[in-house]
């Protein structure tokens, strides 16, 4: 391998989509059960991770979707529960690796969850691991389609075959097969720990 590319979410850092319903349920006065129930990843959605739509109008989508109604304050701190933190001991591996092999990051996301995640100060910002991270809705491109890994690797300047992707979405994983990567699905945050424990141990050896 010559780099390797991570997905964010569920890789490095845990996500919990329960957090948000709790909020917003809890600030819309209905089970967060039935806000779960009701949620769908539609094209709005997707628009939003691509950056074709701003949260503001989003949120409007998901008014109608949800059947709720909330501040745009409540929007968005619900949005942003979804976020926590890095999984335990994944940083300082990350730190040591970027010496010695090229990083990089190709992230679904939006601009509310990217200015939340950065503007954390309880643990080094992500940038300074990555060479360059590729975020779906500052490049236009989601996982997983094919032409987006593609794309991620051309700019990166390695073919396809010469990067290892790491993601937790299992559709990711199929997309970046098919685009060539050498692609490993996390189940669990121990599976990124060992890639790169085993990863660490072949750089030391010379391979």
């Amino acid at each position: 391998m010559k780099a390797i590319l991570f997905d964010i979410g569920g890789v490095l850092f845990d996500l919990a989509p329960s957090r948000v319903f709790e909020h917003w349920g809890k600030a819309a006065a209905v089970t967060p059960a039935s806000l779960a129930a009701r949620w769908k990843i539609e094209e709005a959605y997707k628009a939003h991770e691509k950056g074709e739509m701003e949260f503001i109008e989003f949120t409007s989508h998901l008014q109608k979707q949800l059947g709720i109604s909330l501040t745009q304050s409540d929007w968005k701190t619900g949005w942003n529960a979804l976020l926590g933190q890095p999984f335990p001991d994944l940083l300082p591996r990350l730190s040591a690796l970027a010496k010695r092999i090229p990083l990089y990051c190709f992230s679904n996301t939006n601009q509310t969850h990217w200015t939340a995640l950065t503007a954390r100060t309880n643990h080094p910002q992500l940038d300074s691991f990555f060479q360059k991270t590729y975020l779906s809705y500052a490049i236009g491109r989601r996982k997983p389609n094919v032409e987006s890994y593609r794309w991620v690797a051309n700019d990166m300047g390695y073919r396809p075959t010469d990067i290892a992707f790491l993601d937790d979405n299992e559709a990711n994983i199929d997309g970046a097969k098919r685009a060539g990567l050498c692609a490993t699905h996390v189940t669990r945050p121990k599976v990124v720990i060992d890639f790169l424990d085993t990863l660490a141990a072949s750089r030391s050896d010379g391979g």
